[in-house]
């Protein structure tokens, strides 16, 4: 079970690497990209290139965390619930759907008018 965690984690941030790829390509040279500062929403916009790497090495690290209690269990043998490891994806799903609005909001402010 910890391993299809891991796999689905490792396309999550495959996808949210992708999803900045694209905001790169669709974006204008200009557009300030925002980044979620806790649960209030968006509250700082960032520069397109500082903007768009945030998100998927936010995905990085946590995909990281993850991979490091998985290594720590191991190594321990450790033999109880795999239960954290279950909502590694849950977590990066969250955060890909977070940084797809981030690009909504930063194309919505990029248009003149």
């Amino acid at each position: 079970m910890a391993v299809t965690g891991l796999a689905a984690g490792g396309l999550l941030v495959l996808a949210m690497i992708a999803v900045s790829a694209r905001g790169w390509r669709t974006l204008p040279r200009d557009a300030r990209v925002p980044v979620q500062r806790g649960l209030r929403g968006y509250g700082t916009y960032r520069s397109k290139t500082a903007g768009l790497v945030t998100w998927p090495a936010s995905g990085i690290v946590i995909y990281g965390l993850y991979c490091g209690v998985l290594a720590e269990d191991l190594a321990t043998h450790y033999r109880g619930t795999e239960m954290p490891l279950l909502s590694l994806p849950v977590v990066l799903a969250v955060l890909i759907r977070g940084q797809m609005g981030a690009l909504r909001a930063a194309v919505a402010s990029s248009r003149p008018g």
